[in-house]
């Protein structure tokens, strides 16, 4: 890792350190409180070139990527500000590809007391709840009920809070039912935003109907509405492309037409682009 991206890296524990505390920034990127002082002070020479990948992954910090304007990105953002100002619960259904996560973890670097998770298919109830512990930077261990305690001990002492559940779909039955039990405990102080594929939003209604226990409760909470993003227009992907140093009109086109809605497929474009303009 080059010194450039070292210093980057800490210029971003920096920013975060502002809005939080080094210790909590540590717990966030599964590092000692003394490894994060070291590379703030720039006590880099023990600091393996691992131990900066691990904190650059666990923070979500990019380096080679540039957040671009595109419709979705401005909305969904508008919309964050709304559901964490209100205290609303709403949840966000849409294809993968659409910028809705990269809109969610620049969200959680921007602003304070926001809580970004972004769910796997292989978590427990156990781990789903230790993983929403270290979202807010604190120690996770203990039983399943002493750990939810604290999670929302902690959420309640926040200033507007705004808890995002990003690939909610992927949870499992027994982690999905805690919502629940989230918004019984902190309705009207805390915003809560559900996130999927249009998958989640069949999950949910295939639950209504069979009667299975929660759904319905989980349905009235978010407003019984399924909030959609926009389709990708050609000036969205111009403005990926250009906001990552690609001007050229024919690739912007050729990267519209071949992307079918999808904004990773535009970022493999780019780095293919400049894969060939290095060879």
């Amino acid at each position: 890792m080059t010194t450039t991206q070292k210093q980057a890296i800490v210029n971003e524990i920096r920013l975060l350190s502002e809005k939080e505390s080094q210790s909590k920034v540590a717990k966030k990127a599964d590092v000692s409180t003394a490894t994060i002082s070291q590379m703030l002070n720039h006590n880099w020479d023990l600091i393996k070139d691992e131990m900066w990948q691990r904190v650059k992954i666990n923070l979500r910090i990019e380096l080679e990527w540039q957040t671009a304007d595109t419709t979705n990105f401005r909305e969904l953002s508008k919309l964050l500000n709304k559901v964490q100002s209100r205290g609303m619960s709403v949840c966000i259904v849409h294809n993968a590809g659409t910028g809705k996560s990269h809109t969610y973890k620049l969200y959680e670097r921007t602003y304070e007391n926001v809580i970004y998770i972004e769910c796997k298919n292989y978590w427990t109830k156990k781990s789903y709840v230790k993983q929403l512990l270290q979202a807010c930077g604190l120690d996770a261990f203990g039983t399943v009920e002493c750990m939810i305690e604290k999670f929302i001990k902690h959420v309640k002492g926040l200033v507007k809070p705004i808890i995002i559940i990003d690939q909610f779909d992927k949870l499992k039955e027994p982690s999905m039912d805690l919502f629940m039990d989230f918004y019984n405990d902190l309705d009207k102080h805390c915003g809560f935003v559900l996130s999927g594929v249009p998958a989640l939003k069949k999950r949910i209604e295939r639950g209504c109907q069979n009667e299975k226990i929660g759904y319905d409760e989980l349905k009235s909470r978010i407003g019984k509405k399924y909030i959609p993003l926009y389709p990708i227009k050609e000036k969205d992907v111009q403005a990926v492309c250009e906001a990552n140093g690609v001007n050229d009109e024919q690739f912007i086109n050729e990267a519209f037409n071949t992307c079918e809605g999808d904004l990773r497929r535009v970022r493999r474009s780019i780095d293919q682009y400049f894969l060939m303009q290095n060879a």
